[in-house]
């Protein structure tokens, strides 16, 4: 079993003093591992969270939680009034895969030299916990050309790669031709978002994930498809590592809600939510603004209560599952 479920139940001890050992023992062995259970190993994947609204190029440092691994990936918000908005970008107009925000690297680069024609940018982050070795990690993010200044080649091999150690600006990953996963193929499409995805046997404690071309131009294939190219130049946006399977089959990105007929209220929420629908619910997931998993309740009914008073104040999802079809409903918990 990929995802073991802890549940914990509250007991009531008349003499705390004398019960301090037995508590002890159950937050180690409960409510720990429970708050180290993880759907989706990326933080901030959807690239929302924003440690300032981006106004230039080359502005990693604009983003929670994500920097460069090489040269000048670039963030783009919404709440940009420049270049940097979303969905009106310097690079092309395009709508964000989910959400209000989305990042970009350059995954080919026509030099006059070997080091121009192999010039990448990457974009990195540290996984919220290292992969464990040994275990199937399954994983996929999305990305889309670029249209406007210079990009106008299209390339494949953009990719995905897990690294022990993090990389910066001025010091790049390596353009060494490897990658954990990558597309083979030339990724044509300069409308619709297309997702790449694969899977993997951990050999190693990784803890950095980076999204780009790691391939280069000897081996990498190109394609004009606008008169004077320059480089190749993808978006990329809602980016997933986990070791759930279905989870990386169906997850869409966290601001991706799908409110089927499922009803959830009151909302803002305080100890708890009620929910109906007019299909059996298997089970209720609840997830931080992050992709962490907060608690999860196996149900079986068409209507129920789910209590959330322990839980922080902030953001979450409540993912409702009914056979393989997932509905998710966002709620502020104050």
């Amino acid at each position: 079993m990929e995802n073991p479920i802890l549940y914990l139940h509250l007991i009531c001890i008349p003499n705390y003093s004398l019960m301090r050992p037995f508590i002890t023992f159950i937050l180690v062995f409960f409510i720990l591992p429970l708050a180290e259970a993880q759907i989706n190993l990326v933080p901030n994947p959807s690239f929302e969270d924003t440690v300032f609204c981006p106004i230039v190029l080359d502005n990693m440092d604009d983003v929670q939680d994500w920097s460069s691994f090489g040269n000048s990936a670039d963030y783009f918000n919404g709440c940009s009034t420049t270049g940097m908005n979303v969905p009106n970008a310097v690079f092309g107009y395009q709508l964000s895969h989910s959400g209000n925000a989305f990042c970009g690297t350059i995954t080919y680069h026509r030099g006059n030299s070997s080091v121009g024609n192999n010039y990448r940018e990457y974009i990195g982050a540290q996984l919220l916990s290292p992969l464990q070795i040994g275990t199937k990690y399954y994983f996929s993010f999305y990305a889309v050309s670029a249209t406007k200044n210079g990009a106008g080649f299209f390339s494949n091999n953009i990719g995905l790669r897990f690294f022990n150690n993090s990389y910066s600006k001025l010091n790049p990953a390596l353009v060494d031709n490897f990658a954990h996963l990558k597309l083979d193929t030339l990724l044509t499409d300069t409308i619709n978002w297309h997702k790449i995805s694969g899977s993997f046997i951990a050999d190693s404690n990784y803890q950095y994930v980076s999204i780009g071309n790691f391939y280069d131009a000897s081996n990498t294939d190109t394609l004009i498809f606008l008169p004077f190219p320059l480089y190749a130049y993808y978006y990329i946006d809602d980016i997933c590592v986990t070791t759930d399977s279905l989870y990386n089959e169906t997850w869409t990105g966290l601001y991706d809600i799908e409110k089927s007929d499922i009803n959830l209220w009151p909302n803002p929420v305080q100890d708890y939510f009620q929910y109906k629908s007019k299909h059996q619910i298997d089970e209720v997931i609840i997830y931080d603004s992050r992709g962490k998993l907060i608690k999860r309740e196996f149900v079986n009914s068409m209507e129920g209560r789910i209590n959330v008073g322990v839980i922080s104040e902030g953001i979450y999802f409540a993912s409702f599952k009914k056979n393989k079809i997932i509905s998710v409903h966002k709620f502020l918990k104050f």
